[in-house]
């Protein structure tokens, strides 16, 4: 059964740790919005971002309609996750959402500070840019997603998320329908 796997939560919150290991574990084509988004300009707008996200959620359709599963990496901030969960449907793909976030926000903000400033690179996020992201990012409803915690071990989340994929039958609500316009996601 072709899945697809999706990783949404805000930067520095473990995505890209356990979406990298997961796609390496089981060999399954990822996705990275940081891939699709390049460098990014000073000050991108919501229209940026949106055109971005409609080119990562079509190639996961395209590699859907090929017969194989697929694990997309981005922050999912609203109904972008909505049209994932329709390009699923539409293809008779499992839907895995897994939603990701540090529930102490000092040590959240010292793993960005410190993330920053060892990457020494202009896009990397900064604690006040994640702050402002925070206000526009649609919080994930109890039982949509598998919910991870980056203070517990990534051991610990690794397993979780394993089971969670591969399991034929998860305890999760499908996300509301809403209208959807592809590339308008804020």
């Amino acid at each position: 059964m072709k899945t697809l796997v999706i990783f949404s939560g805000l930067p520095g919150t473990g995505k890209s740790t356990l979406a990298n290991r997961l796609a390496r574990e089981l060999r399954i084509p990822l996705l990275r919005i940081d891939d699709v988004v390049g460098e990014i300009p000073e000050n991108p707008g919501v229209e940026f971002w949106d055109s971005k996200v409609a080119i990562l959620l079509g190639l996961a359709e395209a590699q859907l309609e090929l017969g194989l599963s697929v694990i997309i990496d981005s922050v999912f901030m609203n109904t972008d996750r909505h049209h994932a969960q329709h390009i699923a449907r539409e293809h008779h793909a499992s839907f895995r959402p897994i939603y990701t976030y540090v529930s102490e926000d000092k040590i959240w903000e010292e793993r960005v500070t410190i993330r920053f400033n060892e990457l020494n690179h202009p896009d990397a996020a900064t604690w006040e840019r994640i702050r402002q992201q925070r206000g526009h990012f649609r919080e994930w409803k109890p039982d949509t997603a598998l919910f991870i915690d980056a203070l517990d071990p990534v051991e610990e989340n690794h397993a979780k998320v394993i089971d969670f994929v591969l399991s034929e039958d998860v305890n999760i609500q499908p996300l509301e329908d809403v209208p959807l316009s592809a590339g308008n996601y804020h």
